[in-house]
């Protein structure tokens, strides 16, 4: 007990000093394997390899790529094109085609940052350019980012799905209701703040990075608009798995953008390639030392102890569940998405299981939480990439940002205690 106990406490305290997550873990699991005996060290070794030795996991960095490859080889512009003609003309409208863009977006990359950089990096220079103060340009983009994650395919719904063996596909259904709510949620968050933050009136066509007419933006959208039936039509048909349909995004986003859109080099592609497999495997570090740092967690009992503790205070499926949001809320302000997951799954799920929730719902609502945690700070990872796109300081970013934060609470306890916002789809189209 005093050695897990130590364990813990030196985790987060190498968090707080600010050493990166990674070697958090890291550090943490060596240690405490060289407490328990030196020849532990190899469980370092093979526990890290167990972690990413994984069919699903695979699809991590193929998803990245596929988001890379949509970022700069202008599938992206062409989605926006297309969403400004759906919704451009509403009241706000730069800033609702920048939430339904990431909604689009988010049904292809898997990934909130690629999201932000991509739909961000063209939205919010345009929005300050249309009137829009830059820090309400910045909190727009930084909220809709992480609709990217809720939308499938979702990287952090793959990382859930392999940790509690629930099944990929049923996760990414469950995404779809709360994706949508966030969204509609945004929107009307939208249409209420816009004149408070935008100088002037609203111009007749407030989005135009050419003079491309109506017709031929819908037209040239239509490539890219295909690539999110071709991925989640393939899965649920069952040509596909989720894993290989992140290849197939790969080569269909490639084709697209090389053939169709001529907007992509050899030679950006190879660089494009050389990004995508340096962020892919940062992130599949992460889950290799985290999964050693979960296994050492749950080998000393802890999900047992914080299950008999919890109880304890109180049986009432409801307040727990209150209980684990709170929990969650709090741990995505300091930690990164991945490794919470890895981490606190083995934790919470027993708990989970033991007040009778759906462990396909327990994931739309854990990614869910942590999406906000993606917009709190200090971590707040689409906040930074946001804010360093529009040039403004994080912190002068979080009036405008406020709506939005509580607006996402409202939803994540919305598809807490209302279960069919996520379990209707996989119930109606795979018979759970």
């Amino acid at each position: 007990m005093e050695t897990v106990v130590l364990m813990l406490v030196l985790f987060f305290a190498l968090i707080i000093i600010g050493v990166p997550i990674v070697f958090s873990f890291g550090i943490t699991s060596i240690l405490y394997l060289l407490l328990e005996s030196p020849s532990n060290l190899i469980i370092l070794i093979s526990r890290s390899f167990g972690s990413v030795d994984s069919f699903a996991l695979m699809a991590i960095p193929f998803f990245v790529l596929a988001g890379d490859v949509m970022k700069e080889g202008e599938i992206s512009r062409n989605l926006i094109r297309f969403v400004d003609l759906l919704v451009g003309k509403i009241k706000g409208g730069l800033t609702h085609v920048t939430v339904v863009a990431c909604t689009f977006f988010g049904a292809i990359s898997g990934s909130s940052a690629a999201t932000v950089a991509a739909i961000g990096g063209i939205m919010i220079p345009e929005m300050i350019k249309r009137g829009y103060d830059k820090r309400f340009a910045v909190a727009v983009a930084a909220a809709s980012g992480f609709i990217g994650i809720l939308i499938p395919p979702s990287v952090p719904m793959i990382v859930y799905g392999i940790n509690a063996q629930v099944s990929v596909a049923q996760l990414f259904l469950a995404g779809i209701g709360p994706g949508v709510l966030m969204t509609v949620a945004f929107m009307l968050i939208n249409f209420m703040m816009h004149k408070r933050y935008k100088n002037g009136e609203s111009l007749p066509a407030e989005f135009a990075l050419d003079t491309m007419a109506a017709p031929g933006s819908a037209w040239r959208a239509i490539p890219a608009l295909i690539m999110p039936l071709i991925i989640l039509g393939g899965i649920y048909s069952g040509l596909f798995t989720p894993t290989e349909s992140g290849a197939v995004a790969v080569v269909y986003g490639i084709l697209v953008s090389m053939l169709v859109y001529r907007s992509m080099s050899v030679r950006m592609l190879y660089k494009i390639m050389g990004q995508s497999a340096v962020t892919s495997a940062v992130i599949l570090i992460i889950v290799g030392l985290a999964g050693v740092f979960g296994w050492l967690i749950t080998t000393e009992r802890v999900p047992d102890m914080v299950a008999t503790f919890i109880t304890g205070i109180t049986t009432n499926p409801i307040l727990i569940l209150l209980f684990i949001n709170i929990f969650y809320l709090i741990l995505g302000t300091f930690m990164e998405t991945i490794a919470a997951i890895v981490i606190t799954t083995p934790i919470i799920l027993p708990l989970i299981k033991m007040i009778g929730m759906d462990p396909v719902h327990f994931g739309a609502v854990l990614v869910t939480n942590l999406c906000v945690g993606l917009i709190t700070p200090p971590m707040a990872l689409n906040l930074l990439i946001a804010s360093r796109i529009g040039k403004v300081s994080v912190l002068s970013v979080v009036k405008p940002l406020t709506p939005y934060l509580i607006a996402s609470v409202i939803v994540l306890f919305l598809v807490t205690f209302i279960p069919e916002i996520s379990l209707f789809l996989p119930k109606l189209l795979l018979n759970r």
